[in-house]
């Protein structure tokens, strides 16, 4: 079995390539169908269509928008998603709570930015394609939106809430600041759970991950377990073809641990802290390499 997989380049980017020809495909079938078919009457900007009046509309909400959605993000940071009491589990609730968080900032931080630049550009492309400014604003204002959407595959905004949800959480639990210096921040998910379990996030558990030179120790908000070399039967390595992580060529490592009636259950990691989905693939092959060092007994990571 080789623990060091890798998911092929060429495999990741013919997938990112896929998403950006359908994303433009789809939005300039939608341009082009709506400039090639006239609205009733006459097309030409009207008097009353006063493009600087429109600009001033759009960039106040924008900024307004903007404002509120940055704001709101930092709340939900700096309260840890509303959560006030880690002397108990939080992830199974956090989780929900960000998951309904997430589309009131990611509503501000991108209807903002693209209602200022439908006023900065608004004007200039109703003079360019024949449109009442109102309309050409949402030109750039849909672009800015699916731009966004697309680098929110990349650029995990949430990290700042899962790493102060885990610190603190095992904080309560007794976990010093200088024991975590020497932990890998992971979740923990079930590869066999259904797709339906996925809602809000596919990670069933969040905590830390200590490669020892005798076992693996996870503390974590609800598990805690620590395993001998006796107790993994198999260390794999897969992507999750059902998860954005296969778009950064991702390859969890999943570990088959002997139960103690005799079943084996497996064990998906996720590598948690990470502000991109690059780092997080690095931190993975990071991860495997330490594992399967332990498991061949070679020296673990401190």
């Amino acid at each position: 079995m080789d623990h060091t997989k890798k998911v092929s380049t060429w495999r990741v980017l013919w997938k990112w390539v896929l998403i950006v020809v359908v994303v433009v495909g789809v939005s300039a079938g939608v341009f082009i169908l709506r400039t090639l078919s006239p609205a009733p009457g006459d097309t030409q900007m009207s008097d009353d269509d006063n493009p600087v009046a429109h600009a001033i509309v759009f960039c106040v909400l924008g900024v307004f928008a903007l404002v509120c959605g940055v704001a709101i993000y930092l709340i939900v940071i700096f309260t840890n998603c509303f959560t006030f009491n880690f002397n108990k589990p939080v992830w199974n609730e956090l989780k929900l709570r960000k998951y309904f968080l997430n589309i009131v900032v990611t509503l501000g931080l991108t209807v903002g930015p693209g209602l200022i630049l439908a006023g900065i550009f608004g004007p200039v492309l109703a003079g360019i394609f024949r449109l009442p400014v109102g309309q050409a604003g949402l030109i750039p204002l849909l672009g800015f939106i699916i731009g966004f959407q697309l680098l929110q595959l990349w650029f995990l905004i949430w990290t700042p809430v899962y790493r102060r949800m885990i610190q603190k959480r095992l904080a309560a639990m007794g976990i010093t600041k200088e024991q975590l210096q020497g932990a890998i921040l992971v979740g923990l998910s079930n590869p066999a759970s259904g797709r339906g379990k996925r809602f809000a996030a596919i990670e069933e558990d969040m905590g830390a991950l200590w490669v020892t030179s005798d076992r693996l120790a996870f503390r974590g908000d609800v598990e805690q377990f620590d395993l001998a070399r006796e107790h993994i039967a198999e260390i794999e390595r897969k992507e999750d073809k059902g998860s954005t992580s296969m778009l950064a060529g991702i390859a969890h490592v999943i570990l088959h641990v002997r139960q103690e009636d005799g079943s084996i259950r497996q064990i998906r990691l996720h590598t948690e802290g990470q502000w991109t989905m690059g780092q997080k693939r690095h931190a993975m092959d990071g991860l495997a390499y330490a594992i399967h060092n332990w498991y061949e007994g070679k020296v673990a990571v401190a």
